[in-house]
């Protein structure tokens, strides 16, 4: 069966300045001839489903039916284009691509920040914990939970000292809790090692295992005086 010729370029150009008109497009900044692309392909795949040609109307109600589908390929095109960003625009990209927007977290944190939108970086918080690569420690600079095991945030690309991560994570609460919980031998094992690794608790270095996520964090000689002054409290009771 033959397919019905059609125009592409010159159906998508009417189709795209008819889109930009009843979504409200240029509310985000965006032109006919920034879609016309993403409206191409439908046109295509459209044309291609049907045996005989369809008018300009039809395919544009059937784009409105699919709206979200729409958005969702305009906000893509908006990551693939890149910054600079409007807060519009950065508000569609959340709204229509989450899981895009999460994986592309530390760019468009850097947009939103410029723009001083501090309700994208809000959202994007918890997009990157949902779709991103959330780490169990939270950036003390920025708040999402992106910092490396090189004490690194993924995000907003802060080198973080040992002492930020440890006043950020309540790192004294968390040596007491091992303390208490551990037999003496582990206590002991950290003692002597001078540091534990760090994930979402505090644990030995003989407890990490090959692979799994862990921030080694060195003990101060006031750290160490505490677990010795717990173990000790331990072998009194």
């Amino acid at each position: 069966m033959r397919r019905p010729k059609i125009d592409v370029d010159a159906v998508s150009s009417e189709v795209s300045k008819e889109l930009v008109e009843r979504l409200g497009l240029d509310y985000y900044g965006l032109s006919p001839d920034d879609i016309k692309d993403i409206v191409a392909d439908i046109v295509q795949g459209i044309a291609a489903s049907r045996s005989t040609k369809p008018s300009n109307e039809s395919i544009l109600k059937n784009i409105l039916r699919n709206k979200d589908s729409l958005l969702k390929a305009v906000a893509a095109m908006l990551l693939d284009r890149g910054p600079p960003y409007t807060v519009e625009q950065l508000e569609l990209i959340i709204s229509y691509a989450p899981e895009l927007a999460g994986r592309a977290a530390p760019l468009l944190y850097h947009e939103a920040r410029r723009l001083g939108a501090e309700h994208i970086v809000e959202a994007l918080r918890d997009l990157w914990r949902r779709y991103g690569r959330p780490t169990p420690i939270q950036c003390p600079r920025c708040g999402f939970h992106a910092v490396t095991p090189e004490l690194t945030c993924m995000v907003c690309g802060a080198s973080l000292s040992e002492e930020e991560v440890k006043r950020a994570v309540g790192f004294r609460r968390l040596l007491e809790s091992f303390a208490r919980r551990s037999s003496p031998q582990l206590v002991l094992e950290v003692i002597r090692a001078g540091y534990v690794v760090l994930d979402d608790e505090v644990k030995p270095p003989s407890l990490k295992k090959p692979g799994e996520f862990g921030v080694q964090l060195f003990l101060s000689r006031e750290e160490k005086e505490l677990l010795r002054s717990l173990l000790a409290s331990q072998e009194r009771a």
